[in-house]
């Protein structure tokens, strides 16, 4: 990756002296970012631009370039990357467009490509890409012309499937006062893909924050573990959200666990920090410019009753705790005023104070509170009359956020072009409004309490799930689950009528009597469970009723009865896996019984976990009261929960002919009574 980076060569191939001509753009943007290395032109029609000649093929290079950059048509790329082969380049940027994206027959042709590199060695960007940006060196490669006053050079850098984020993204940042470090448009990626990038920029000492944009995800599970291993902010931007699939009929798993909603829960579990558009994005890159929000202790300062009015119910959204001021800081902010109208609380509201060098020194006595891990202040800036000195304050704040190395979000309203001249003078980060300011904040301490973690298990290649898939017999469902440390209800499967009755006996009233077919899906909504039945008349009644209500399948062998002993009493959970094609065995905890699809009330994890990760699932859950004991109910087993969720959680990584696995209802007993199973389904291949 760092020879792609760090060339000291460059050959453009597609240049002419057409007007227009975007291989020409790419030479010009080279010079204006002032690369230091060769640039080498080519293209089949010869010719010259400024000073440098225009080879007709590659052959006639006079040296070696360390780095290529193909601009010509589709067809034409896989010959001159295979020149590129022979001539011994070996890292090649190739911006061309047509290729999968565009038709089967591009498919066919990026099959070539992969072939070539295979036999020579070469690592690519794209195809179908704008290329790289290189701020250390001035290896500018897009083939529209950039301008080095829209491109501050700082310490993000961004990994983008899209071009147009990649040039919307440096206008945003521009804007913004965001200096970026390394920019890659990686296109189809069908060579080099995000996470090779993502992985250098772990370890690139220019870059301290990362950004990604990202429409599909090659390997959710190597992503995970390159997070995992970094203490590094990453801030992805994941379009192109799917619905669930068209499994949602079979399992309320796969109905609950659609591919964005684990998606999220993925790229959460790894402190990755998702966001949902640019704006959003800008806001964090922003944030993680300031020291780290180390706790939920936050002091706002204002000018504008209003504003701070919003600005702590902003702070209470994102759960920070406006802390109080000790009687120390309020005495010596007291000594200060001159007609005693600032009103002693946090939030401060300063908005009878014009002297903003006094704002700075209520912001230094704030930071210098032990209880206080941030600050937000927000200035109603007067037109005309303040703009010195609110540049003044931004340059003080600035000092002291780092003096104390806590975060201070500064947020600003001001006229037009006094914004952009504020803007334009300052390199410290400005927010317009609290709300957008304390979501970024909130973002910055996640990252505060993120550690690096153990890595995923990799999972075989190889698997795919290519047999037919089918449902599970009941049978074979609860013995996997009570070879995993599940305790299962009692129950037996009965053929007919007498053998109902004959079952029932032996287990012992109250009993529940289900139907077991492949056929019929939702069970309790088609008449096919009844639940405790106290006696044998009362069975009787029953097992007709079921037995006439499903006359077609008892007829055709496609049915047949479960007779299960009625478990304890207690609050039930609904505990499920599938496979989930970019991240690989997911876990997903929730309330469970009839309520999963009212409520649904569900956390997700990639698989495997650990105990203190269940911990924090059956946290999450919004009916955890019901588990802690709720208005006198006695409290649920906990612990034995958790154990049960680590266990169930490796099911899909020790038996890869499972592809979905869902036990509802799991009956969580009394604190120290345990878990039941009482029904469970399985798909298999």
């Amino acid at each position: 990756m760092k020879s792609l980076l760090y060339p000291q060569s460059v050959v453009i191939i597609g240049v002419s002296e057409t007007p227009g001509n975007l291989g020409c753009n790419i030479a010009e943007n080279l010079d204006r970012f002032m690369f230091s290395g060769e640039v080498y032109l080519v293209g089949r029609n010869g010719g010259q631009i400024g000073k440098r000649p225009i080879y007709r093929t590659i052959e006639d290079l006079p040296d070696t370039p360390e780095l290529a950059v193909i601009l010509i048509p589709a067809a034409y790329v896989p010959e001159a990357l295979e020149i590129c082969g022979q001539k011994g380049i070996l890292r090649v940027v190739i911006e061309t467009g047509g290729f999968s994206e565009f038709a089967a027959e591009g498919e066919k042709v990026e099959q070539r490509l992969l072939q070539i590199v295979e036999q020579y060695g070469i690592r690519f960007v794209g195809p179908n890409c704008i290329g790289i940006v290189n701020l250390d060196n001035g290896l500018v490669l897009p083939f529209v012309s950039m301008d080095p006053d829209m491109m501050r050079k700082g310490s993000v850098s961004l990994v983008s499937q899209s071009g147009g984020i990649v040039f919307g993204g440096i206008k945003l940042f521009s804007c913004e006062n965001i200096g970026v470090n390394k920019l890659f448009s990686i296109g189809n990626s069908i060579n080099l893909n995000e996470n090779d990038y993502l992985e250098y920029l772990i370890q690139d000492q220019g870059t301290r924050v990362i950004g990604l944009y990202l429409e599909s995800i090659a390997d959710g599970r190597q992503l995970m573990r390159l997070a995992a291993s970094t203490d590094k902010p990453i801030v992805m931007l994941k379009s192109n959200t799917n619905p669930a699939s068209n499994e949602i009929a079979n399992f309320h798993t796969s109905a609950l666990a659609g591919n964005d909603r684990v998606c999220d829960s993925a790229l959460s579990q790894v402190g990755i920090h998702r966001v949902h558009s640019l704006g959003e994005m800008a806001d964090l890159l922003k944030v993680f410019q300031l020291p780290p929000m180390v706790g939920n202790n936050l002091a706002v300062i204002g000018r504008s009753g209003g504003q701070i009015v919003m600005a702590a119910d902003a702070a209470n959204l994102n759960k920070f705790h406006l802390v109080r001021f000790s009687d120390t800081l309020l005495q010596e902010i007291g000594k200060r005023t001159r007609a005693q109208v600032i009103k002693m609380t946090n939030p401060l509201d300063m908005g009878d104070i014009f002297d903003l060098a006094f704002y700075a020194e209520v912001v230094k006595a704030v930071l210098a509170e032990p209880g206080v891990d941030g600050v937000l202040m927000q200035h109603l800036h007067s037109q005309g009359t303040e703009t010195e000195v609110t540049l003044e304050l931004i340059q003080n704040i600035e000092k002291l956020s780092q003096q104390y190395q806590k975060p201070v979000v500064f947020c600003i309203m001001a006229e037009r072009d006094e914004w952009l001249t504020l803007k334009a003078a300052t390199e410290f980060p400005l927010f317009l409004e609290p709300a957008c300011a304390l979501h970024a904040l909130a973002a910055s301490r996640r990252q505060a309490q993120h550690r690096p973690q153990a890595p995923l298990p990799i999972l075989n290649p190889a698997r795919q799930f290519s047999g037919p898939i089918q449902l599970a017999g009941i049978e074979d469902t609860f013995g996997r689950l009570a070879s995993a440390g599940f305790k299962i209800a009692d129950y037996a499967l009965a053929q007919n009528r007498e053998e109902v009755l004959q079952t029932a006996e032996r287990l012992g009233y109250p009993v529940a009597l289900k139907i077991e077919s492949s056929e019929v899906v939702h069970k309790t909504e088609a008449g096919g469970v009844k639940i405790n039945i106290k006696d044998h008349d009362e069975l009787e009644v029953i097992v007709d009723e079921m037995q006439g209500c499903f006359v077609p399948l008892f007829a055709e062998n496609k049915a047949v009865f479960m007779v299960q002993k009625m478990a304890s009493s207690g609050t039930e959970v609904i505990l499920g896996a599938k496979h989930d094609p970019e991240f690989g065995p997911i876990v997903l905890f929730g309330l469970g019984g009839i309520y999963v699809e009212l409520f649904q009330d569900v956390v997700m994890r990639v698989a495997p976990i650990s105990e203190v990760e269940a911990a924090e699932m059956i946290e999450e859950i919004q009916g955890h009261a019901l588990l802690a004991g709720f208005r006198g109910r006695s409290p649920a087993d906990v612990e034995s929960l958790k154990q049960l969720l680590v266990a169930f959680s490796q099911i899909l990584l020790t038996s890869p002919e499972i592809k979905d696995l869902e036990i509802n209802p799991l009956i969580v007993l009394d604190a120290g009574a345990g878990c039941v199973v009482v029904d469970a389904r399985m798909h298999v291949c």
